[in-house]
């Protein structure tokens, strides 16, 4: 395995309960896995609309090219959960594209 694969990654699968009305409940998430990943790329954008600021961090992280993990997972990565919006297979890894919105005191 690539030696730039140190970071601990853990992934959570959301699923989701139904009500009596058929009308999702509530998100449930049960962790999927705990992997190594690297980052690949960081990017902040604001949303200076929202008061008080906002911003929506996008992350770009390599992981294991078998490791299970799908559109709409949740990814925790130092501290802070994402959620994962797309996947990019490469030969030897898996490219994963990541997001979440902070307050504009929490960015990192």
């Amino acid at each position: 395995m690539n030696h730039r694969f140190h970071t601990p990654l853990a992934v959570y699968r959301v699923g989701q309960k139904r009500d009596e009305d058929d009308l999702f409940d509530d998100r449930k998430s049960g962790k999927a896995a705990d992997l190594k990943c690297f980052v690949v790329k960081t990017q902040t954008e604001a949303k200076a609309d929202a008061k008080p600021v906002m911003y929506i961090v996008k992350k770009t992280i390599g992981v294991p090219k078998q490791a299970d993990v799908k559109l709409s997972d949740e990814v925790v990565l130092f501290g802070r959960r994402y959620l994962v919006v797309d996947a990019n297979p490469h030969r030897y890894w898996k490219e994963l594209l990541v997001t979440c919105e902070v307050k504009g005191n929490d960015r990192a």
